[in-house]
């Protein structure tokens, strides 16, 4: 196999890079005979390998150090669109439904074997260029969902068994729901991005006790899904964790309840909640559990976005904390852009999309519809809040900067990346409609 493995190898746009990878792998998989084998029987699959382990290190790590993800490389399918959200859904939920009686343990295994599989396959069809920066930020916040749902559904299950229900029904997650900020919520996510979650629950269900044979009451019953949620997350497998979580963006922040009653949590934010607080709320929505408490959240969301407030106050404070953000966080240099923090950046269009909301949601309801970044920039266009020419301006900066950092995580690399025309010009568009609505002050 080896004089095959030089031949992909030399052929790679990086050859020696390529090469070591190879030898790592096959030392992995050295005693299943049965990958060299096809690799050898497959000339279409050891390319594709090839092309992994030069072009990427994230996927070529993944590949090392969970070789079935060979299987995805000896599959022709691969080479067309990367995998469905709802096909991923429907077949992981296949698979568990395959396992012997409840075991947590080997459901998060099987769990990560079909996230790692869609990851894999979703960069591929990222640097095969058959998907763009935006649709694989898309696909990727998509397979979150699947995962987060499937673990909601496992860790409800494991609740009602040792304490029973509240509702007294079947139904799935009553009274409970999951709140996506930040990358999640705007349906942006990259590889190895954390989940920023919300747990809010239906206060009507909290004053009730549980009808298990050890019954608790309510708000106990919530709480504890809530952290069994973030335990199954976050548990260490021989795969590695599913998702870091971060649920540092309820109120009062590590110091508050870990779920909330959505009564309590409209109040706080129409009482006490902070402007940025309201800027990551625009990004907001409701992920997994009960749907009519998710829609509930989402017509608090809208009521509390489209409120009326001073444009000048709004704009002050957004420039103000954006202007600290990048005082503290921006690694950008003469040679280099920090495509997140940087001046003209990814969080700067964050910021001017917010901030553009805050403003004129109360007299523009289409603003409100969806907290992802193109469809925003679509309705502020139609609106009239941003021209033709400025809107399609900042779609293209975005779909730009966005793409680069996900090459940047692909290649193992900080998301940081030489000054090119191409990094300027987005810079410079970004600039020029912030300038023009007077947000940001850059």
């Amino acid at each position: 196999m080896l004089p095959a493995l030089m031949a992909s190898a030399a052929a790679s746009p990086q050859p020696v890079r390529c090469f070591v990878r190879m030898l790592r792998l096959v030392q992995t998989v050295a005693r299943r005979s049965v990958y060299l084998v096809l690799l050898d029987e497959q000339p279409a699959a050891l390319k594709r390998l090839s092309q992994v382990l030069s072009s990427s290190t994230f996927l070529a790590e993944r590949v090392i150090a969970h070789p079935l993800l060979l299987d995805d490389l000896f599959d022709d399918r691969v080479d067309r669109e990367p995998p469905d959200r709802d096909a991923v859904a429907a077949e992981l939920a296949r698979r568990l439904a395959t396992l012997d009686g409840a075991d947590p343990e080997a459901e998060i295994e099987l769990i990560q074997e079909a996230r790692q599989s869609a990851l894999f396959r979703i960069g591929l069809a990222f640097l095969g260029r058959r998907i763009d920066g935006v649709s694989t930020a898309r696909s990727l916040a998509g397979i979150a969902e699947v995962v987060l749902n499937a673990i909601l559904r496992i860790a409800e299950r494991d609740l009602v068994a040792a304490h029973g229900r509240l509702d007294g029904s079947a139904s799935d997650s009553a009274g409970f729901a999951v709140i996506a900020y930040g990358s999640f919520g705007g349906s942006e996510l990259g590889f190895g991005s954390d989940l920023d979650l919300v747990f809010l629950y239906d206060g009507a269900l909290a004053q009730r006790e549980s009808d298990g044979a050890r019954p608790i009451d309510g708000a106990r019953w919530f709480t504890r899904l809530a952290q069994r949620v973030v335990h199954l997350l976050d548990v260490q497998t021989r795969a590695g964790k599913l998702y870091e979580v971060d649920v540092r963006l309820r109120p009062d922040g590590g110091k508050g309840l870990l779920v909330l009653g959505m009564d309590a949590y409209e109040a706080y934010l129409r009482e006490r909640a902070w402007t940025w607080e309201l800027q990551a709320l625009v990004r907001a929505r409701a992920v997994a559990g009960d749907a009519a408490l998710g829609a509930r959240f989402a017509r608090v969301r809208s009521a509390l976005l489209a409120a009326p407030r001073d444009a000048d106050r709004v704009k002050g404070e957004i420039g103000s904390m954006r202007t600290r953000w990048r005082t503290e966080r921006d690694r950008s240099d003469a040679a280099r852009f920090d495509l997140k923090q940087g001046v003209g950046g990814l969080v700067d269009i964050e910021f001017l999309l917010q901030g553009i909301v805050l403003q004129r949601a109360s007299r523009e309801p289409r603003l409100l519809a969806d907290g992802n970044t193109p469809a925003l920039i679509a309705a502020a266009e139609q609106a009239g809040v941003l021209a033709t020419d400025e809107a399609r301006k900042l779609a293209g900066a975005h779909a730009a900067l966005l793409a680069r950092a996900i090459e940047c995580t692909l290649d193992g690399r900080s998301r940081i990346s030489p000054r090119d025309p191409g990094i300027e010009a987005s810079i410079a568009a970004v600039r020029e409609v912030a300038n023009s609505l007077g947000l940001l002050g850059i």
